[in-house]
């Protein structure tokens, strides 16, 4: 579950970047050939919020125990 989850926040990451690189270059091309002002701002709010720290660790604490209580074979 841990690594999946790592997968999926690389990727998220991966993603983020590619469209932050992908405004800048937008706005290059609006500032050669247009007027930089008609250029919209990023919309940063489509990534979903952060887990508070506390909750993050309960969350690692269960994912133990339960890995604990597994029986081994």
């Amino acid at each position: 579950m841990i690594i999946l989850r790592g997968i999926v926040d690389r990727d998220e990451r991966a993603h983020e970047l590619s469209r932050n690189r992908n405004y800048e270059l937008a706005n290059l091309i609006a500032f050669a050939f247009h007027d930089p002002k008609k250029m919209p701002k990023l919309n940063a709010g489509s990534r979903q919020k952060d887990v508070p720290d506390e909750v993050a660790q309960l969350q690692v604490r269960a994912f133990f125990m339960a890995m604990a209580k597994k029986p081994k074979g």
